[in-house]
This record gives C-alpha cells, structure tokens and sequence, in this order.
C-alpha cells in the first residue's frame, strides 16, 4: 500500500508537468481545482478524483467523494466522507466530527488536524514512508582527484525526490517574489516574450563570460569578496528570470482555463509547472542539461536587459525629464504674453490721459 501511495503521489506530479486542456473541467469524472475555491454541498455526490492545487475545498457533512482527495499546496476542510484515500502535498486539512476517510491518510510536509474523523485506512507521513531508494539506475559518483572525499550512491527515486523538491522549492520562490517585486517580474516576462533571442544571446554570453570572471576574482585576494557577491547576483538573475517565465505560463494557463488567477497563484502555480518540465526533462542522460539551459539563459538575459525589472528595455534611464522642457517654454512665453499684455494696458492708459489732455484743452479754449 506504501508503494501504491507514493506511486499515486509521483503521477500527480507528472499530471502537472502536461498543459493539456483537461485541467479546464477536471478528470474525466472528477474535479481539479486550479487557486480557487471549491464546496462540495451537503447532499451533492462528486462521482471521481478531487485535485486541489493551490487552492481550497470544503466538503460539508453529508457530502460524498467516490474517489480519492489530492492536495497540493492548498486547504481542504472535509466534514462528509471520501471513500478513497486523502493525500496531501505541502497542504493542512482539518476534518469535521463525523467526517469519514475510507482509504489510507497521507501527508508529505503537511498539516492535518484528524479531530474525531474516523480513517479507515492507514495513517502515513513523510518520516513512516519506505522509499525505495536502491532502484536499478543507480549510479556511482567518484572523486579521484580530491584525497578524503569518498564515493556516493545516488539512485533513481533519490533523483525524482531531488526534482520535486527543486519545483517545490522554486514555485515557493515564486510566491514570494511575486508578493514583493510584482511590477519587476511582469516586466521581466513581458521582455523574455518581445524579445527571446536577444534575452538568449545576451544570457549566452553572460553563462561563458561570467564564471571566467568570478574565477579570476576569486583567486585574488581583494577582490575574492567581489566574485562571491556577483555569483550571488547571477544566481538572484537566474531566480528572477525562471519566476517570470512561470508567471507567463500562469497567465496562459488562466486563458487556456477561463479562469481568473491572482497574480500571486499563477506565479506560483505557472513555476511549478515550468520547473517539473523544465527539471523532468533534466532528468534525461547526455542531452536533458539542454533545456533547462537554454531557460535559463533566456530568463537570465531579460532580467539582465531590464536591470533586474526596474526598466523597460529600449526606454532610457532618465524619461520623466523630458516633459520638463515644454512646461519651461510655456512658461516663457506667458510671462512674454503677460509683458505684451502690460505694454498694451500702459498703452492705452497714455492714450487715455492725452484723451483727457485733450478734451481740456478744447474746453479751455471755449
């Protein structure tokens, strides 16, 4: 049963990395549930799988799930009964006090209040889980030139766990970044889609220049502190560009979908697609190194182009000073306008006074 959960657990995962349009309406005879919320009422039947990814479900008492419950970096409150299993990803659920779990409970890196629920099945976390970790593609990595470094084993289920991980981790990344520099990312990813061949060429030449660079800084000593702090800042770049690549792929999702996602959701949710197929196809002997590659040189290089965000590439640094100059001419010429208008009006007040000047000495005559 072990091996059947986490077997359920890695097709979830790979389900996630196919942008196909069944993620519109759900499984064939079930529901996903893409950041949004979802309640099953009391009385109503979801006949198949419910799929929560980055969203929440509420399942009210007296509420029927034929299938089992998937949670992914969500919230679920289950108050009615699943007859299959509930297995949370990275997610907390609380049950009611007549809620019913028919198969096993299975939480990895999650939060479950069981309360008075009855659970049926077993009872499985991230620590009772007997991975099989000696798989047949194993392979031995040996250090010959580094005296008192030994050998180690990495094999094929290490790998696949080193990969979730990794898209956990980097659509965890993209939650917060997109919580803090929302304007900076969107204009990354607006740039990586106007301009991805001049992003890929400037990332290229950043990816075979740069490491020449810290190596050089690193060997001297005053400025070894400079090498460290740009390899920082190239690492910062490859996270932002990745981010803003996944927010792009959210956004099309939320058309594809007709669904409205907060920005925050399709960041996460569009990195955590990015990266199981970007990091999955990495997985493949000799030639998987290429895409995640050329990703990160695409998303690299816009990040470089816009300064990290701060401006759009082609505008110059400085475009609020040049609106000042018409606002100075049209300045000049009222004041020019309000002289004439002065000239006019001590004009005509001469031409008064020699008016009067005039009239009197017409009347003195008289």
């Amino acid at each position: 049963m072990k091996r059947f959960m986490f077997t359920s657990l890695v097709v979830i995962f790979i389900t996630l990395a196919i942008p196909a349009t069944a993620f519109a309406g759900g499984f064939e005879d079930g529901r996903v549930v893409l950041g949004t919320n979802y309640i099953l009422e009391s009385g109503e039947v979801l006949d198949g799988d419910l799929a929560v990814i980055g969203g929440s479900a509420t399942l009210e008492e007296g509420s029927l799930v034929t299938g089992s419950v998937f949670l992914v970096g969500g919230s679920v409150f289950a108050a009615g009964e699943i007859e299959g299993d509930l297995a949370i990803v990275g997610g907390n659920a609380s049950f009611g006090l007549n809620a019913v779990v028919g198969g096993d409970l299975v939480t990895l890196g999650g939060n479950v209040n069981t309360g008075t629920a009855r659970i049926e099945g077993d009872i499985f976390s991230e620590t009772e889980f007997d991975f099989p970790m000696n798989f047949r593609f194993d392979r031995d990595w040996d250090f010959p030139f580094v005296p008192g470094v030994p050998s180690f084993r990495s094999s094929f289920a290490g790998s696949v766990l080193a990969y979730l991980f990794k898209s956990l981790m980097l659509a965890a990344l993209a939650v917060l970044v997109m919580m803090f520099l929302p304007k900076h990312t969107q204009l990354v990813a607006d740039t990586v889609v106007s301009q991805p061949v001049l992003a890929g060429a400037l990332g290229l030449l950043t990816a075979f220049v740069a490491p020449i660079l810290f190596i050089l800084l690193l060997i001297t000593i005053c400025f070894s502190i400079v090498g460290i702090l740009g390899a920082v800042v190239l690492a910062a770049a490859w996270v932002l560009g990745m981010v803003a690549m996944g927010l792009e792929v959210g956004n099309r999702l939320s058309e594809a979908t007709k669904q409205e996602f907060q920005p925050v959701v399709a960041a996460g949710l569009g990195t955590l697609i990015l990266g199981l197929v970007v990091f999955g196809i990495g997985l493949i002997p000799c030639i998987g190194w290429t895409v995640p590659f050329l990703v990160g040189i695409i998303g690299t290089g816009a990040v470089l182009m816009t300064r990290f965000g701060r401006q759009e590439y082609g505008v110059e640094s400085s475009p609020e000073e040049k609106p000042k100059l018409p606002a100075k001419k049209t300045s000049t010429t009222e004041k020019k306008t309000s002289t004439a208008a002065k000239k006019t009006t001590s004009t005509a007040k001469k031409t008064t006074s020699k008016a009067k000047k005039t009239s009197s000495t017409a009347k003195k005559k008289k």
